[in-house]
């Protein structure tokens, strides 16, 4: 799983290309010479920009890293640069900007400070290799949005350009961005050949930090080929670098990469020792992202070792820091992570904890996945189901079969006795009354179908979280923890009671005897009254008279039942109406329904909080009808469903 690896630095060192050297020998590149150097040199003029952006540079890059005070003096850089319509010190210092987005985790900012810094440098036609590495510049930071195929053109333009202007050397951060992209497109092998091109340019430069940075992605793709040996042999390589220009960040990711290196070839105890050294700069830094990952690493590896306590302790840590990050990408696989933990414990009462909250994260609609035997569990409870509806619905098909082929059979004995006058009579009667028994068979099968799609998903996933809970129960009393207990019972019936009304609605769709107008207008305003007494709306039905002897087949009363109870549903949850009202009418042979209210209404040329529009349409559709829905805002709701129904 890529999640194990940190990310912090698979992008930002594209930016050296431009954040190095300056352009004049008379502005010092320390930060404490050039601290000296601006209280000193009281003008204005294009070295104090330069300054300006290498002091920038310093107090981002640096040691630990003072951001606050890198964007303050970048944006006064910007400000001198602009009234002097300075073009280099002005990208300069878009760029610089743009880098502590970068860390900061602010992609977007980024992007759009890289694009500042690119346009200026077209504008101010300045030299092709700045222009070029700015375009790799902008790339870096898609690659943190992963937008991995803009970024791959991007590089490719940069490449391009550098051929057309003959760039000598070639920048070696446009050939590490196309590895970068490639790997995380997963191709490492494409990704390699661009990687080795980068660390030989990288080589003749003598760029040691960049050097380190791309030994470390390729290790990531050595690991990805599962080749370990290899990654192992890039990562202490990559480390070697790291230590030798003090970037001890760096040092702390490439440490964690040869951790999970181990722990993938099974060398779990000798991998805890990089994976601490790794904790322990993140703590020395103040890097609650490090941290959260080492931790995190540290939890996977003991957990793989079956030694659950330090991995339930270095996990929750983990979780902690994320939550404090806001790191909802973090928050989620570290969430899922203690939710295994306590699967493989068979601590299921946790694991479905935890699993519930990881649900919380993603969408709401996906299956609750507590824990690998909690999955298997439930995998076998519904494929048994399925099996068993399989069987019943071919015992069901060979019996009509068998008594279909009976009828006939006796169709055609009556057949072969009669006269030929009779025999054309009862031929044409025979083919009429086989239609129309095939047709009550397909209406059968349609009806057993609707049913049990109905009861697998008004019910089905219900009695899984009965059963689920169920069997926690036990363990609860077991544990003497009446409390939890007593909420266990409470949402077992309140599952219970959610089966019952799902299951009273099915059967009243199809029981015969609700065949008619008048039927499902009373079952609609059953339904209204107190969901409209609930929120004090003074609602009114009107219902014409002639619907009681107007019969219509089930799949119309269905559709029509549903449009109906949506619309209430939405407008006594959104509509702040006082009043409300809803009739039926039928002229010539049309059915209209129409739905309104006095409420706030809404645009419906914007997002709308109401819900269940669209299916409300398809089921108008369905029924051979139309639905308008007619609203503005402060000006209340209209909802206007037409159809036909033969009187």
């Amino acid at each position: 799983m890529r999640i194990l690896y940190s990310t912090f630095f698979t992008g930002f060192w594209l930016l050296n290309g431009l954040l190095v050297g300056v352009a004049t020998a008379q502005v010092p590149k320390s930060l404490d010479s050039v601290m000296v150097y601006l209280k000193t040199h009281t003008s204005q003029d294009t070295n104090y920009v330069i300054a300006l952006n290498v002091m920038g540079r310093e107090l981002h890059e640096k040691g630990n890293p003072d951001y606050n005070r890198a964007d303050s003096v970048l944006r006064v850089s910007e400000k001198v640069a602009l009234k002097l319509n300075y073009g280099l010190g002005l990208s300069r210092a878009y760029t610089n900007l743009a880098s502590i987005y970068y860390l900061t985790d602010k992609p977007q900012q980024a992007v759009e400070y890289f694009q500042k810094a690119l346009t200026t440098a077209e504008n101010f036609k300045l030299s092709p290799r700045f222009i070029c590495g700015a375009i790799s510049n902008v790339a870096a930071a898609l690659s943190k949005l992963q937008q991995y195929d803009k970024v791959v053109a991007m590089q490719l333009r940069s490449l391009r350009l550098q051929e057309r202007y003959n760039v000598q050397p070639r920048i070696a951060t446009t050939y590490g961005g196309l590895g970068n992209a490639y790997r995380e497109l997963n191709k490492p092998k494409e990704a390699l050949v661009y990687y080795e091109q980068a660390l030989a340019l990288m080589r003749t430069e003598k760029n040691t930090r960049g050097m380190a940075i791309i030994e470390n992605n390729m290790g990531i793709c050595y690991d990805g080929l599962k080749r370990y040996d290899k990654s192992l042999a890039s990562y202490r390589m990559a480390l070697k670098h790291a230590e030798e220009v003090d970037y001890e960040l760096l040092q702390a990711d490439i440490l964690v990469n040869i951790g999970l290196a181990l722990k993938l070839s099974s060398r779990f105890k000798e991998g805890i020792p990089y994976v601490e050294r790794s904790l322990a700069i993140g703590r020395k830094q103040q890097n609650k992202g490090t941290m959260a990952t080492a931790y995190f690493n540290l939890g996977q590896i003991y957990e793989e070792l079956k030694d659950y306590k330090p991995a339930e302790e270095n996990l929750k840590k983990a979780l902690e820091l994320a939550r404090e990050r806001a790191n909802k990408e973090q928050i989620a696989n570290y969430t899922q992570g203690l939710a295994d933990l306590y699967g493989g414990m068979k601590n299921f009462q946790q694991a479905y904890a935890y699993q519930l909250e990881k649900n919380k994260q993603i969408d709401s609609t996906m299956v609750v996945r507590t824990s690998a035997e909690v999955q298997r569990l439930v995998a076998q409870y519904k494929t048994e189901k399925k099996e068993q509806e399989i069987k019943l619905l071919r015992q069901q098909a060979q019996l009509r079969e068998k008594e279909l082929i009976n009828k006939r059979l006796q169709t055609n004995a009556l057949l072969l006795g009669g006269a030929l006058l009779l025999l054309l009579g009862l031929a044409i009667s025979a083919w009429l009354l086989n239609r129309s028994r095939l047709r009550r068979l397909e209406e059968a099968q349609a009806l057993r179908k609707q049913i049990a799609h109905d009861l697998h998903d008004e019910v089905g996933s219900t009695l899984s979280s009965i059963s689920l809970l169920s069997g926690m129960v036990n363990n609860l009393i077991a544990q003497k923890r009446p409390e939890s207990v007593e909420r266990a019972i409470l949402k077992i019936n309140t599952d219970a009671r959610q089966i019952l009304e799902a299951m009273d609605e099915i059967i009243w769709t199809i029981n015969p005897s609700n065949d008619s107008l008048h039927r499902i207008a009373l079952r609609l305003q059953e339904y209204a009254q107190p969901l409209m007494e609930s929120k004090h709306i003074q609602f009114s039905m009107v219902a014409d008279p002639t619907l009681d002897q107007l019969p219509i087949s089930m799949e119309i009363r269905r559709n029509l039942y549903l449009i109906g109870k949506e619309a209430i549903t939405n407008l006594v949850k959104y509509s702040e109406a006082t009043q409300a009202t809803m009739w039926f009418d039928h002229q010539k042979g049309q059915l209209t329904v129409v739905i309104e209210d006095n409420g706030r209404g809404f645009d419906r040329t914007q997002p709308s909080e109401r819900t269940g529009q669209t299916s409300m349409q398809q089921r108008a559709k369905a029924m051979g009808g139309s639905l308008d829905v007619q609203s503005a805002p402060e000006q209340g709701t209209r909802l206007v469903l037409t159809t036909t129904i033969a009187g």
